[in-house]
This record gives structure tokens, sequence and C-alpha cells, in this order.
């Protein structure tokens, strides 16, 4: 027995508490159920509601869930698992309270925000058996200081590890905090737990955001369910056949290749036949337009060429009345001239006569008297 490497690693190991080890399967288990409780919600409002929008948003909903709880409890230390899953709920839990998650969940906003109180007391009606009344309130105190300063949105669903600021708040170095991560044997089995979980998480996830693409692209959820059973019946079939006649696998995968092969045969017939249609299509509107550039040349030419023509009226129109006018003015301007020269001309011998008429009364006038 002293020569086997295993059993000296495992004797060299100190094993963890009966305490944290009750942590750790009590945190791995509230992650199922929790898990199981929003799954359940969002699929109730992904097949209750016709709102595309809200299906998305329960679709990351859950996403996100199931990824956030393979990083918080599956730790190496079992107090610093549960400390990470439990903020990470409080902060669930108090996003679902603000007015945010009214427009993100719309009506179902209450559903949610009961399924997120509901994990919270889970976790904190179980979190109680394994710490004293004080140490618990503490710890209860630290959890929801930290959701509260750490608030997440639809924005940002993820959660950032409270281990800094857990060593912190325990005051002891960061090399003290947490001594053993327990004995091979507990670290295996919890790398199996973590794995196991990893493996189921990892079929939901691909699933989910599957769906979740399809929902993106305009699938509606009848589309979206027909395309996923049918992508698991050929996935079953190509698992039955691996696993039964493992020498027919060889044939299916020959016969999903020519089945491809035929389908990609048909779209590349398909677009070049709708290239071959643009094609037309550009060459008749080219021929439209530059037949339409034609006619318009032809109406700019027309209309430019009765611009002229009614230049050329205009000008001679304005050129006869300008030489009326001139012809009324010259006459006037005519008769004024003369009658201005009459009366230069006639006025001194008019002035001359009166004066010596008026000369010659003056010296008859003289005489007689």
């Amino acid at each position: 027995m002293s020569s086997c490497s295993l059993l000296k690693i495992e004797s060299a190991q100190e094993p963890l508490s009966k305490q944290d080890l009750n942590i750790r399967l009590l945190t791995q288990s509230l992650v199922n159920e929790a898990n199981n409780r929003v799954e359940f919600a969002a699929d109730s409002i992904i097949s209750s509601s016709t709102n595309t929008e809200l299906q998305k948003h329960a679709y990351r909903w859950k996403i996100e869930t199931l990824n956030t709880f393979k990083n918080t409890a599956f730790q190496s230390s079992p107090k610093l698992s549960l400390m990470d899953t439990w903020t990470y709920m409080l902060q669930v839990r108090n996003f679902m309270e603000t007015d945010a998650a009214m427009d993100y969940f719309g009506s179902y906003t209450s559903l949610v925000a009961k399924v997120s109180q509901d994990n919270v007391d889970d976790i904190e009606k179980k979190a109680k058996r394994f710490f004293k009344p004080e140490e618990f309130i503490k710890h209860q105190n630290f959890a929801y200081q930290y959701a509260d300063k750490y608030p997440i949105s639809h924005n940002n669903l993820r959660h950032n590890s409270v281990r800094s600021e857990y060593v912190e708040f325990l005051k002891v170095p960061d090399s003290l905090a947490f001594t053993t991560v327990g004995t091979l044997s507990e670290v295996v089995s919890n790398f199996s737990d973590k794995l196991t979980y990893s493996t189921d998480a990892a079929g939901k996830q691909f699933k989910w955001n599957t769906e979740l693409m399809l929902k993106e692209k305009g699938f509606d959820s009848v589309q979206i369910k027909d395309i996923m059973l049918t992508v698991e019946k050929k996935v079953d079939r190509l698992s039955d056949i691996a696993e039964n006649t493992p020498e027919k696998l060889d044939m299916a995968l020959k016969s999903f290749s020519n089945d491809m092969a035929i389908l990609f045969y048909s779209l590349n017939n398909q677009i070049e036949f709708v290239s071959e249609q643009m094609s037309l299509e550009r060459q008749a509107i080219d021929t439209i337009i530059r037949r339409e550039r034609i006619a318009l040349d032809s109406i700019i030419m027309r209309e430019r060429e009765a611009v002229v023509d009614q230049a050329g009226e205009i000008s001679v129109r304005v050129m006869d009345e300008a030489m009326i006018h001139l012809k009324d003015l010259t006459g006037t301007i005519l008769f004024y001239v003369v009658l201005l020269f009459a009366v230069l001309l006639f006025l001194p011998f008019a002035l001359g006569y009166f004066a010596g008429k008026v000369h010659q009364k003056i010296k008859q006038h003289k005489k007689e008297s």
C-alpha cells in the first residue's frame, strides 16, 4: 500500500469538514431545483406569449441562469460556492422588482419575480441549517450588500465572483481563507458532479441557443418545434445506428451526404436562375432608363425650341410696341418744340406792337392836353 501514489496523495490531503461537505451538496442540489423553476417559468412564457421579444428574453433568462449556476455552484470552496450562488439569486430577485423588468418581461414580471423570490427563500432557508444564528445574519447581510452594490440589468445578466470581497468579509489573509479543497475522493466527486451538470447543461444550452437563433431569424414557435423535432430524430437515428449497427453508419453518412449534395445542387441551380433573372431584369432596366433618357432629351429639345420661338415673338412685339411709343413720343416732342419756337418768334413782335401802340396813345394824349 505504501507504493501506491494515489494513497499517498489521499493521505496528504485534509478532508473537508462535515459542514463544508454538506454546504457543497446543498448548493449543488439547490441550483438544480432553481434551474427547474426558471426553466419551467421561461417555457411557460415562451409557449403562452405571442410577443417575439418577450420570448427572446425568456430564452436569455434561462440560458444565463444555467451558465451562471455552472460557474457558481461547483467551485472548490463550498462556502464560496454558496455565497456566489446566494448573491446571484439576490441580484436576479432585485432586478425582477425594478421598472426595467416590467419593460423586459411585461405582464409576466410577477411570475419571474415570484420564481426569483422562491429561489432566494429556498437558499436562505437551507443555509440556516449550517450557520449559527449570528453567523447566518452576518452572511445574509454580506449577500444583500453585495447584491445591492453590484446590481444586474437587462443588458448584463452576468454575475461576478464574490471571492475578493468575501475574503475581506472573513477578515483573514487570502492564503488562509480557504485552507483545503478536500481529499482526492472529494475533489473527484465534485468534479464528477460538475461534469454531469455541465453535460446536461450543454445539451440544454445547445437546444435553447438554437431555438433562440431561430427565433431571432423570424421563425415562430411551431416552426421551431418542428425543426427541433426533425433534428432530434436525425440525431437519434444516427446515434442508434452508431451504437447498434456501426457498419451501417458509413452508409447513413453517405446517404446524408448525397441528400446534402442534392440540396446544395438544387440551391446552386436556384441561385443561378435567380442570377440570370436579375441580369435580365437589370438589362431591361437599362433599356427602360435609356429609352426614358432619350424621351426626356427630346422633350427638353422641343421645349427649348418652343422657348426660343416664344422669345423671338416677344422680342419682335417689344420692338414694335417700342417703336410705336417712340413715334408718339417724337411727335409730341416736335409739337412742343414748334410751339416753343412760335412763341419765341412771335412774342417779341407782339410785345413791340403793343408797346408802340401804348406809346402812340400816350403821345396823342399829350398833344390834346
